[in-house]
């Protein structure tokens, strides 16, 4: 029985849009003015680091649509091509079903309560059962997240209103 992967031109597409994305962020980003005496990090060092994830990213699905391995696409075993399925539905529906709730959290609870939510949610939808490590995970993640953009990076992220109601 002999296996053949073919490269589709999605895999080739999606691996141009990455690297010109990720090349002209990385460009675009050194056009951005900086005032004297900023901190080194200044204000490029997230979208140049963005941009070179994008940039890696392009050219992995090169790669891939080179060698043919990459993600699920039409597999031919002997000469018989197989159609793998497009997508899990229910995944799909768990992952946008926490975006959507993190959506209606985010301005009344906060930061914290949205992104466990967002994480809660997508967790179950990969794992396929809910479980309370997901809960611990997420509550972990939103808080180094949190502390990390506040303390960290000066930002402040929503507290919520019902939060900033109650004290």
């Amino acid at each position: 029985m002999s296996i053949v992967k073919r490269p589709r031109w999605q895999d080739l597409a999606v691996g141009l849009v990455l690297l010109a994305i990720g090349a002209g962020l990385v460009v675009g980003t050194f056009g951005v003015s900086t005032l004297p005496g900023q901190d080194s990090m200044g204000p490029r060092l997230f979208p140049v680091l963005i941009g070179g994830g994008l940039v890696v990213l392009g050219l992995m699905h090169l790669l891939a649509a080179r060698t043919g391995g990459g993600g699920n696409r039409p597999t031919i075993v002997d000469g018989v091509e197989s159609d793998l399925p497009p997508g899990h539905l229910p995944t799909l529906l768990w992952v946008v079903g926490g975006v959507a709730l993190a959506a209606i959290l985010f301005r009344p609870l906060g930061f914290i309560p949205a992104a466990i939510a967002v994480y809660v949610l997508t967790a179950r939808g990969f794992a396929g059962a809910f479980s309370w490590r997901h809960v611990a995970a997420g509550i972990g993640l939103a808080v180094i997240v949190y502390v990390g953009f506040t303390a960290g990076l000066g930002l402040r992220l929503p507290a919520g209103s019902l939060l900033t109601d109650l004290l």
